[in-house]
């Protein structure tokens, strides 16, 4: 069975580079949902490990994110 990935024709460069802006967009969709995150934990909580894991989550993602766009 044909995954999704596999469906994806990356042939040319520009079908790369399409295929690269949907990782960004679905990156900056996760990147979204970790901020959400961060935001509904507790005050007193922020100072725990979940709060800097997803901190470090969000600066590594945008890491990813701008080094993507920097790719193109």
């Amino acid at each position: 069975m044909k995954s999704f990935l596999d469906s994806i024709d990356v042939s040319t460069r520009g079908k790369r580079r399409k295929a690269m802006l949907l990782v960004i967009e679905l990156l900056e969709k996760i990147r979204h949902a970790e901020e959400r995150y961060m935001q509904r934990i507790p005050l007193n909580l922020r100072s725990g490990d979940a709060y800097f894991s997803a901190d470090y989550s969000v600066d590594a993602l945008l890491d990813a994110i701008n080094s993507l766009f920097d790719a193109y």
